[in-house]
């Protein structure tokens, strides 16, 4: 049997729809597909992380590796 699929709709500003567009297009995706896709990894990193503040901890440690790494 199937899956079912609900549809989200989302408000993005027009700089930000455009550059989802064109990263679609270089993956050779649908807006709607890459979106997906994009959506799924976010969840799962945010489930690995636990909260919205988890995550930023760490992105803001990545960054800090990263700035130690250019040194």
């Amino acid at each position: 049997m199937p899956l079912s699929k609900d549809f989200v709709s989302i408000r993005l500003d027009e700089a930000l729809k455009a550059e989802l567009q064109a990263a679609a297009g270089l993956e050779r995706r649908s807006l709607s597909n890459f979106s997906r896709l994009l959506l799924e990894y976010a969840w799962a990193q945010y489930l690995k992380a636990g909260s919205i503040r988890g995550l930023i901890e760490q992105y803001e440690q990545q960054q800090h590796i990263i700035e130690k790494s250019g040194d």
